[in-house]
């Protein structure tokens, strides 16, 4: 859905069948893997040792971009000013809810069972934090929901509810917090997997989540705000870019404070993983495409074309995609080799699913394509219904 028009476009007609038909399109390429999935109950390349592939690190990374962009949009807005964003929030709400739903797709189908999704609800084990990660994340869904609610109700409801809107954005903040504080404690806690086992790894996540949120805040104001054509735009648009410049510097410097912490006393147990990921079959997700085309090129971009919106745009773009390398590259070299008390466990038996192993499925591949589906319809026919006559009550 992109603006080509120099003023602001508030009948977006022709954006939105083009989006329309790529989200049916890959709900359509996509739904032979989630039919392996319900019918046939394949899980691709999953195994015993690798059981967390794919599927987690496409959870992971929506989940981020959705509490990381509302939180960004609130200290953004609230505390650092950048009155141009103040438009943007439908926008801002129906993209952290598009993300939400594709994220809980997604880890739906890799539980194995998704249609005993209700015990969570009727028979929850609040010792597991698995559980409080469902409880939050319909909770936060329902929030964000309440909050899209009003836009879709018009200017004079949103005016009149004000208060109440304040409230659940206010409310909105700690849930989301909760959320990737949990997420991040759920790897953190398995004492089984000592490249997880870190007390840092939840403040990692919400760091990564706030890099992402303002990746993708920023690539968002390019695409959707009424404010196009206006001084306003290309000044917010420009702020954005020195903060989002910013923050990539300072996700750069936690991870490589990260990474060395891990390094420096070379013990094994945590070391091994770290050497999957920068040195493993993979290496170029991580090297290439994480740092090479997500950090370096952004960087690059918004060092020397700060002024220019369409580099601004083609950095944020490029970070997001960079981006999704970052999640995988966390989960799976996690998983990926024995551990020393498991030594010679490869010898001893012999079964396609005893792999230390894993190469996502063209069905694991599918099924994500699927979720992205949902996200971008969920987002294309809310911004046309909803967040499109808000705006015109606006202008």
């Amino acid at each position: 859905m992109l603006a080509t028009a120099s003023a602001p476009r508030l009948n977006r007609i022709h954006d939105y069948r083009i989006s329309l038909t790529i989200a049916i399109c890959a709900l359509l390429i996509g739904a032979y893997g989630v039919f392996k999935v319900l019918v046939l109950k394949e899980h691709g390349a999953l195994t015993s040792y690798v059981p967390w592939g794919l599927w987690v690190g496409a959870y992971v990374f929506l989940v981020w971009l959705e509490v990381g962009m509302i939180i960004s949009y609130f200290i953004l807005r609230r505390y650092l000013g950048v009155d141009g964003l103040r438009l943007l929030a439908p926008v801002a709400m129906l993209a952290a809810i598009s993300a939400l739903l594709g994220a809980l797709f997604v880890i739906a189908m890799d539980l194995g069972h998704p249609f005993r999704f209700w015990k969570a609800y009727l028979q929850p084990n609040f010792g597991s934090l698995m559980s409080w990660m469902i409880w939050l994340h319909t909770l936060y869904l329902v929030i964000l929901i309440a909050e899209l609610f009003a836009y879709f109700k018009g200017r004079d409801y949103v005016d009149r509810w004000k208060i109440y809107l304040n409230f659940l954005t206010y409310i909105s903040i700690p849930f989301g917090i909760l959320l990737i504080a949990v997420i991040g404690g759920l790897f953190g806690v398995v004492a089984a997997r000592p490249f997880w086992n870190a007390s840092v790894l939840p403040l990692m996540f919400f760091i990564a989540s706030l890099v992402a949120g303002v990746g993708l805040l920023t690539l968002l104001h390019l695409l959707f705000s009424p404010t196009k054509g206006t001084p306003m735009y290309e000044e917010t648009a420009k702020h954005m870019a020195r903060i989002f410049m910013g923050a990539i510097i300072i996700g750069v410097v936690a991870s490589l404070a990260n990474g060395l912490v891990i390094a420096y006393p070379n013990v094994p147990a945590h070391a091994e993983g770290l050497k999957l990921v920068l040195f493993g079959p993979y290496w170029w997700t991580i090297w290439i495409v994480h740092l090479g085309l997500g950090v370096v090129v952004p960087l690059l971009l918004l060092t020397f074309f700060r002024d220019k919106l369409i580099a601004i745009g083609i950095a944020a773009a490029f970070y997001l995609i960079g981006f999704t390398m970052v999640p995988v590259n966390i989960i799976i070299p996690g998983l990926a080799y024995p551990m020393p008390t498991m030594e010679g466990v490869m010898e001893a038996f012999s079964h396609p699913k005893l792999s230390f192993e894993y190469t996502p499925a063209l069905m694991e591949w599918l099924v994500v394509i699927f979720a992205v589906g949902i996200s971008l319809l969920v987002f294309t026919v809310g911004y046309r219904f909803i967040v499109e006559p808000y705006l015109r009550e606006h202008h």
